[in-house]
């Protein structure tokens, strides 16, 4: 066989072998539970909103108070949220909760269950909460592209291989 007719590596993975491979902890389970229970997402969605102050999360997120300081504790431990003093003149020194970049990274997943929710979920009244440009008042929508640049619109232009920390699985399964 000349060098011409000898089969170039496959340039584009179709299918892996999933079961040849442990992945566990996948990164998007791994994304899941941190996001886990509900409670902790309706606390991170608030922030996003720009909710600061506790007694507001408690009045916007419908949270008991003893729930609502676990959630922000983990999501604070979790380096999602970070907490800072405040001391409205003539009261006691306070905290409040702002994203850290690793919560304000969440962002694009946030505009993306928007995106989501208002195509399958919304009733036909319409959504309750519209997402704008700050600079140009247009909707706010989410795109998938790859590192070249790439629009990836359907799950077929997606292949799934293992990344560096997979594993082969065990024979015994």
């Amino acid at each position: 066989m000349s060098d011409s007719a000898e089969a170039a590596p496959e340039a584009h993975p179709q299918r892996w072998q999933r079961d040849a491979w442990d992945i566990e902890p996948d990164s998007i389970n791994l994304a899941l539970q941190s996001l886990s229970p509900r409670t902790t997402g309706v606390i991170i969605r608030e922030a996003f909103y720009g909710t600061r102050r506790f007694d507001d999360f408690e009045r916007h997120c419908g949270i008991s108070p003893s729930v609502l300081s676990a959630r922000l504790r983990d999501l604070v431990a979790d380096g999602i949220l970070e907490k800072t003093r405040y001391r409205a003149p003539g009261a006691r020194g306070r905290d409040e909760y702002r994203l850290t970049d690793k919560g304000r990274s969440l962002v694009p997943i946030l505009i993306a269950l928007n995106d989501w929710a208002e195509h399958w979920l919304v009733p036909p009244d319409g959504s309750t909460v519209t997402l704008l440009h700050r600079d140009c008042g247009s909707p706010v929508r989410t795109g998938v592209t790859c590192t070249s640049g790439h629009e990836i619109t359907t799950p077929s232009q997606v292949s799934a291989v293992p990344g560096p920390g997979a594993r082969p699985a065990s024979a015994s399964g």
